[in-house]
């Protein structure tokens, strides 16, 4: 409800800035600017639109093509709101510092009718590039990024291979989840971690793409933590679904790899565990099983839960969440709600990396922050 309310603040707010600018000062017909008005209404809602037309039940097809539809006009809307804003400070600020230099030039002033006409048209024929650019992003195959880290502490070399991020939801296509577990497999991992927001909906609404992830193969059975979006459709149902797959749970909890030397243990996500009654994060309790001298892997969907660690707890975090920003410019606002968005850091002698993750929310979307499987080579050192 509360995420409910935020949404529709935040839709009408960007909505009245959206309208204003693109045709509030605009002497073009009123209908066509009805017409916009509606189509931006309409865009920035559309969360919370695809949210009413899941609880309708609709029909698959008309449900998927009509979700598919309203997110690209959301994720279209962000670009345009994000582009009218950077090029009106960029405007004010030029002209402000040329009235100082030569004064006042109404021909170049930003609330020049005729001249702002011609900057929405502009803006506006742009946004359909970087839009056109992030719909390509989106359909693209996750990259594949290769890390590689070594220890005295790990006995014999290791291959991991991290997934994150995938959302898969009753709108993704089977085959999509398919070619990725060809991909994942074809690596011949002895481990597969998946770190959070994996499914993106009710069980029962995916049970064909679980039956497709389920046949993810490695030397031991996939690890699982669950990220927030698992929260949000259920966390119980998921928790049974993906013991049933064979999936290891690491809901505060760890497992040995006696023939590396390697721990691997997961949290569920810190973010709503932190503010939920029933729900904690217990580090302590889940690596319980770890002994001295063992290479220690965390699986934490959130990134910043690093900040609480030190060397000689973990050796890696790996994490999700951020998707890389997703959709420049979303990046700068993710970073500033995430302080690692995307790739290796250092925190406190640990190693941790953010992964972009292997799907999308929301619009089929991605703009200079590429989808990604990560393969992780731990190498014995001497």
């Amino acid at each position: 409800m509360y995420f409910a309310i935020a949404s529709a603040i935040i839709a009408i707010a960007c909505s009245a800035i959206t309208i204003k600018t693109l045709v509030g000062y605009s002497d073009i017909r009123k209908r066509y600017k009805i017409f916009i008005g509606v189509l931006v209404v309409l865009a920035w809602f559309a969360p919370l639109l695809v949210g009413w037309l899941r609880c309708l039940n609709i029909d698959g097809a008309a449900y998927s093509s009509a979700a598919h539809i309203l997110y690209l006009m959301f994720g279209a809307a962000f670009i345009l709101f994000a582009m009218l804003l950077f090029r009106d400070v960029v405007w004010f600020a030029l002209y402000g510092l040329y009235r100082k230099l030569f004064g006042e030039n109404w021909k170049l002033h930003p609330k020049n009718i005729n001249l702002l006409d011609k900057a929405n048209l502009l803006v506006v024929l742009l946004t359909g590039v970087l839009v056109f650019m992030a719909i390509q992003g989106g359909a693209k195959e996750p990259e594949l990024k290769k890390l590689e880290f070594a220890s005295s502490r790990i006995s014999k070399d290791m291959r991991i291979v991290m997934i994150s991020d995938t959302h898969i939801n009753r709108t993704t296509p089977v085959e999509k989840v398919k070619r990725l577990v060809e991909r994942v497999n074809a690596l011949e991992p002895d481990a597969i971690v998946l770190v959070g927001d994996i499914a993106d909906d009710k069980v029962e609404a995916v049970s064909e793409h679980m039956d497709a992830l389920g046949e993810l193969k490695a030397k031991y059975p996939p690890l699982y933590t669950f990220g927030n979006h698992e929260f949000y459709n259920g966390l119980i149902p998921w928790q049974f679904k993906f013991k049933t797959m064979g999936f290891l749970i690491m809901f505060n909890h760890g497992v040995r790899i006696p023939d590396h030397n390697v721990y691997i243990a997961g949290i569920p996500d810190a973010h709503i565990a932190n503010n939920s009654d029933v729900w904690n994060v217990n580090f302590i309790q889940a690596f319980k099983g770890a002994k001295p001298g063992s290479y220690r892997i965390l699986l934490s969907h959130t990134p910043d839960f690093a900040d609480y660690l030190n060397k000689d707890s973990v050796d890696l975090q790996l994490s999700g969440h951020t998707h890389g920003g997703q959709v420049f410019p979303f990046h700068i606002l993710a970073k500033y709600a995430n302080k690692y968005l995307s790739g290796l850091y250092d925190v406190n002698g640990i190693k941790l990396y953010v992964s972009n993750g292997a799907g999308y929310w929301g619009p089929a979307m991605r703009l200079f922050a590429p989808s990604e499987i990560t393969l992780i080579d731990l190498k014995a050192q001497p």
